[in-house]
């Protein structure tokens, strides 16, 4: 095993502010780099003492029934790399939940010692400004291609993890001519699960309910946060095991990455390469090439061995970053993505209901041979993915100096001398933004993936706009300009053909940066930005006791210093109009904070985390506002695998919220108002979810959290909001609200996708911000919508906070029916009772990425708990609440 640090690692995943996850990398054994590629190497014979599989585990993999845990699955690894010179292990870090993410490199002796030697090599042919063509054949000749395998993604998809163990056996102890081939003309760079802790977690309960009557399949988020949408994060790169993805990427530059999934179990048996849809002009030729290629020479390998139906020409994959793609293509790698039939309950064999063929059974250009059988196994699973798997292995040692060449180095190329295909020379990003910290979080991310950024030294004018010095410049004539063209620009989906998933990746309307596409070089005095910090603040000198703090509310930074503030119960108003101090205008909804010593220590390290500043008045001000509850207790009712909720416990927890996740128990006994201020109803809880949940006949008490809570817990939802509780609904669930309540709203687009579509989109948006819920927000800015709904109030009672424009809705991705959507309704508030419910018909959380209009949910999480004071009291400091939360004079 060799001992080398990943330093664009460790770099991608140390820059992660507020996450904490620390990288740990660890190896054993030494390497020596030699001079020259090998030519004529000889394998040794095999290794006597390493353990078959069957024998390691106790069972062959495949084996109905059973499955190779993923600690055992990572010893076997380690037992063989310290057996075989072919193979060497290393620990890249840990995981969310403390497992352990490793990689495993597979090649001959003479390339594993070599290796970081043919990583320098990858690394010169990837920046085509310092190499010429007749050079970078030269470089190609002389390294080896990296093929990136990587077995599992999504945790239930658990065949590829078992082929995995017999594929490395088979290259460790081989001695053949594919093997032979494979080893001295590439080096196999595995990654044996991209989500460890759901491998334990699947694998686990698998087990642990063997011989029971529990379902065997783990029921909620195998990804903490994430879940299944673990293979959605590749533009924001908010997992830790993203990161870690992202970094092995931009290490080893693979000339090819294969992506092992298993899909439902009606379709064709196995899915490869071409891909279907459209594709971004910014993912090079090359890319979609050799992935098209892999493909099919993996569809005549499979069909020589026999194996029936493999389909092609599916998969929308090259536009939807957030799909399994994300930044791999735009480097030049090749993405081969194998998609494989599942069975039932994990590793038990799937049967045709009617005793006929599973899968489709008409032969056509992409399903030549459909599959001609009634029953389906973990076992073919595991022999598919092996044979497509030796195919993709076999195809890149083959065709190496040509992949290295084509991919490596004349994909960045097309970009760096011709531009893309925008027209686009470069973004400029104003130095004067509304939200410091979302212009730090947008430039880092850039940073994060080898995008190079300038910065002014002087003013500058560009689109015949002037910036001042301290203006970044990302100029799209570099290797991965595509790339910034890709994040930075806006995109126009062509409609008629309608996405996978996600039409659009434009962060600066995600985040809410304002960027200028410039159609000409940028001439400025420029410098490079070595790293992307958050911008400096100072606190301002303490203003005297009566005097106050305050914080504006535009940047999304507040809301981790909100939380900040709520931890250590410090006292918290809000203005609730425009106002004037020291000759500074501040808008509605700025935070008004006493100014104690103890807030100005929580202001200062709170401030500085985000780069959000704080100013100082000697005198508050006299204008009505709110006070904040202090500590307000927010529950998330997410119920069981709630992907939605899993993204907003991800934020919550990454901003220090206060909050629980509402489980059944809750509901048992007493008020839910003695347990909650603010409950959020995430995108996609129904009322069964509620009502339902999951069965305890199925689970055991590991998930009585996720019960049911009957029809008597329905009507306690209701009476929390009656009694004075706040209730939050995004997305679809907003549907589940009205079911609640019979809100005055009634739903506004067409379910028929032939006259409304927009899955995925951002679309321009309308606040009132006077409104407590849109405090912060720009008069207009795009919001994002994915398969939900838009509202018409149908009567008293509705405060509409937000509406699309009548006329020109679409910001960035595709809009079928503008009609429809516009002038309608988005996000509208109602007193109920005593109570508030919000309702966002937009996902305004989605996957953590619209994070402009986080402060939408924010603003109302705290807002709707809030006790309104007047001016006298705001300009006073004097708290409506008392010392134990509840209001003066109750």
């Amino acid at each position: 095993m060799r001992d080398r640090r990943s330093t664009i690692v460790t770099a991608a995943v140390a820059s992660a502010a507020l996450v904490g996850t620390s990288l740990v990398a660890t190896s054993s054994g030494a390497s020596t780099a030699t001079a020259g590629a090998p030519t004529g190497t000889t394998l040794p014979a095999a290794t006597a003492d390493i353990p078959t599989p069957e024998d390691f585990f106790g069972f062959e993999m495949g084996t109905e029934g059973r499955l190779a845990a993923y600690p055992d699955v990572l010893d076997y690894m380690r037992s063989i790399a310290e057996s075989s010179d072919r193979v060497d292990y290393e620990t890249v870090g840990e995981t969310t939940e403390g497992n352990e993410y490793a990689t495993v490199f597979i090649s001959s002796p003479e390339n594993l010692e070599r290796l970081d030697e043919i990583v320098e090599l990858n690394q010169r042919l990837s920046d085509p400004r310092s190499t010429s063509p007749e050079e970078a054949r030269a470089l190609a000749r002389e390294s080896v291609p990296i093929y990136h395998l990587e077995a599992t993604i999504h945790s239930t998809e658990v065949g590829n993890g078992q082929a995995i163990n017999d594929i490395v056996h088979r290259l460790a102890t081989e001695t053949s001519d594919f093997t032979e081939q494979v080893l001295t003309d590439s080096v196999i760079m595995l990654v044996p699960s991209q989500n460890p802790d759901g491998q334990v977690k699947v694998v686990d309960h698998f087990d642990r309910t063997a011989g029971t009557d529990l379902a065997r399949v783990y029921p909620d988020l195998y990804q903490k946060y994430t879940g299944h949408d673990d293979n959605r994060d590749w533009t924001m790169f908010t997992q830790v095991e993203a990161r870690y993805r992202l970094g092995l990427t931009r290490e080893y530059r693979p000339v090819m990455t294969h992506i092992m999934h298993q899909q439902g179990n009606s379709g064709e048996r196995i899915f490869v390469p071409p891909y279907g849809g459209v594709t971004s002009p910014n993912v090079p030729g090359n890319s979609n090439a050799s992935a098209s290629a892999v493909g099919q020479h993996a569809m005549r390998a499979l069909t020589a061995e026999g194996k029936k139906g493999v389909g092609t020409d599916d998969y929308h994959i090259y536009w939807t970053l957030e799909q399994p793609v994300g930044f791999f293509p735009f480097t030049g790698t090749g993405v081969y993505l194998t998609e494989i039939a599942s069975v039932t309950d994990l590793a038990y064999p799937q049967r045709s209901r009617d005793g006929g063929p599973l899968g489709p059974q008409t032969p056509t250009q992409d399903l030549i041979q459909p599959y001609d059988d009634d029953t389906w196994t973990l076992k073919d699973i595991v022999e598919y993915a092996e044979t497509a798997t030796y195919a993709g292995m076999e195809y890149v040692a083959a065709n190496g100096e040509a992949l290295l060449y084509d991919n490596l180095y004349a994909a960045p190329l097309e970009f760096t001398e011709n531009g893309v295909a925008s027209g686009v020379q470069a973004y400029v990003v104003d130095a004067d933004q509304r939200d410091p910290y979302a212009t730090y979080e947008m430039l880092e991310r850039l940073e994060w993936t080898g995008v190079e950024i300038d910065r002014a030294t002087a003013p500058f004018t560009a689109g015949g706009e002037r910036y001042p010095a301290g203006s970044w410049v990302v100029a799209t004539h570099q290797p991965l300009g595509n790339w910034a063209d890709q994040l930075l620009g806006t995109d126009e989906y062509p409609v008629e053909d309608l996405p996978y998933a996600e039409a659009t990746t434009s962060l600066p309307l995600q985040l809410g940066v304002d960027v200028a596409a410039v159609d000409e070089p940028v001439e400025a005095d420029l410098e490079r930005v070595e790293q992307v910090e958050v911008p400096e603040v100072e606190m301002p000198a303490a203003p005297g006791a009566s005097g106050a703090y305050l914080v504006r509310p535009e940047s999304y930074g507040t809301i981790p210093m909100v939380a900040a503030l709520q931890k250590a119960n410090i006292t918290t108003f809000r203005a609730g109009a425009e106002f004037t101090a020291d000759g500074t205008d501040y808008p509605a909804g700025t935070y008004v904070v006493p100014a104690t010593p103890q807030a100005r220590r929580v202001l200062a390290t709170s401030s500085a985390d985000v780069g959000v500043p704080v100013a100082a008045t000697a005198q508050a001000p006299a204008v009505e506002g709110i006070q904040l509850k202090p500590r307000t207790r927010v529950g998330l009712l997410r119920g069981a695998n709630n992907m939605p909720g899993g993204w907003d416990m991800y934020v919550m927890d990454r901003y220090g919220v206060n909050y629980e996740v509402v489980g059944a128990q809750d509901f048992q006994s007493g008020r839910l108002t003695d347990v909650y201020d603010t409950i959020v109803l995430p995108q996609g809880i129904s009322k069964d979810d509620i009502v339902e949940g999951l069965d305890p006949a199925e689970y055991d008490e590991e998930f009585a959290w996720a019960y049911g809570v009957g029809e008597r817990g329905w009507r306690k939802l209701r009476q929390f909001v009656r009694q004075g509780g706040t209730l939050l609904a995004i997305g679809d669930t907003v549907e589940t609200a009205d079911e609640l309540l019979d809100l005055p709203i009634e739903p506004a687009l067409p379910e028929d996708s032939d006259e409304f579509a927009t899955g995925g989109s951002l679309l321009n948006h309308e606040f009132d911000t006077s409104d407590m819920v849109a405090w912060g927000l720009p008069e207009q800015w795009p919001v994002w919508l994915y398969n939900t709904q838009a509202w018409t109030p149908t009567g008293a009672g509705a405060d509409v906070v937000s509406t699309y424009p009548t006329q020109d809705v679409l910001a960035s991705g595709y809009l079928r029916g503008e009609e429809h959507v516009a002038g309608t309704a988005n996000v509208v508030s109602f007193d109920i009772g005593k109570g508030k419910v919000v309702t966002y018909g937009s996902e305004v959380t989605f996957r953590s990425l619209p994070r402009s209009s986080f402060t939408l949910l924010y603003n109302a999480v705290y807002g709707g708990p809030a006790a309104e004071v007047s001016s006298t009291q705001l300009s006073r400091l004097r708290p409506a609440f008392a010392a134990d939360g509840r209001l003066r004079g109750e």
